[in-house]
């Protein structure tokens, strides 16, 4: 299919190793919340996308997991999703973190978007936390990893020069159509979303290392007259750490709930009462029909 009356179209891949901010610059760039943030790496679990329609033309964004080095199934799953990516894209954001050094893993990730083929635009992201007159290096150092189509200085959070990155990427999209109806924002399923949004509570609330070994699993959503009950397992691989995601009195498991359940208010435009429990699926990072059911 080809774009009617000049319009662009495609698929921007946002790659980068772990905590660099992808998810940040993705909600950034869409105009609102369709990837969970947390300070701690490894937040990002599947490639969700976000779309992002303006005159003339619509990206759809893919937010990767952070690039790494497979451990287990799951972290294997994430890899593939990240060269899945690549190869689908029209268009590729790879991210750096300005506050630190340039490391093995952003050269990997450097070589893997040159060896692509697909225009690519180096993001130097966390600009902020620069002193003055830090920026010149960094440019330079990063200007080496490749041959970018550009180079750009960015803070997600603060949303610094993301509108000229977005004008950028709209003059490269390819001719095309449509993907997405106006209005929509992403195609990740309801479920998956909701998910989503309790584990970002839990990661926000859980001890370092805890958060690596959770996923989150809607079991079901019952709407009854203006209220919305979901149905939600923490799934955690030992005893000891379902101890911690309960707390003493079941604390720190109200506390999750609590923080989770406006989010998921907002998502789901009603009241809610959500029911969470905590179970304890050993190994469940490498056991492959599991990930399949979390859509992993």
């Amino acid at each position: 299919m080809t774009g009617e009356n000049g319009f662009r179209s495609g698929f921007v891949a946002v790659i980068g190793r772990p905590n660099v901010g992808k998810s940040t610059l993705v909600n950034r760039l869409v105009g609102q919340k369709v990837s969970i943030v947390s300070s701690k790496p490894q937040t990002t679990r599947s490639a969700i996308r976000g779309v992002r329609n303006g005159p003339g033309y619509q990206a759809v964004f893919v937010d990767t997991p952070g690039s790494q080095k497979p451990r287990d199934t799951l972290r294997a799953r994430m890899q593939e999703m990240v060269v899945d990516s690549l190869a689908e894209s029209d268009v590729i954001l790879f991210l750096l973190d300005a506050s630190q050094e340039i490391g093995r893993g952003d050269r990997y990730i450097a070589r893997l978007a040159s060896s692509s083929g697909t225009p690519t635009i180096a993001c130097i992201n966390k600009v902020d936390l620069l002193e003055a007159n830090a920026e010149l290096p960094v440019v330079d150092a990063v200007s080496k990893l490749g041959d970018w189509r550009d180079i750009f200085l960015l803070s997600a959070v603060e949303g610094l020069n993301v509108e000229p990155l977005m004008r950028a990427v709209a003059e490269i999209l390819p001719p095309g159509p449509r993907y997405f109806p106006e209005g929509e924002i992403t195609d990740y399923p309801e479920s998956m979303i909701l998910a989503e949004y309790i584990r970002e509570k839990a990661l926000e609330v859980l001890e370092e290392e805890i958060p690596h070994a959770i996923a989150v699993e809607i079991e079901e959503v019952e709407r009854k007259d203006n209220v919305a009950v979901v149905y939600a397992i923490i799934h955690v691989e030992r005893a000891s750490q379902r101890m911690v995601v309960l707390g003493k009195g079941g604390n720190t498991i109200k506390r999750i709930g609590t923080s989770a359940r406006t989010e998921v208010e907002k998502l789901l435009g009603t009241k809610i009462y959500l029911d969470l429990k905590v179970k304890v699926s050993p190994g469940w990072r490498s056991d492959r029909k599991f990930l399949e059911r979390l859509g992993l």
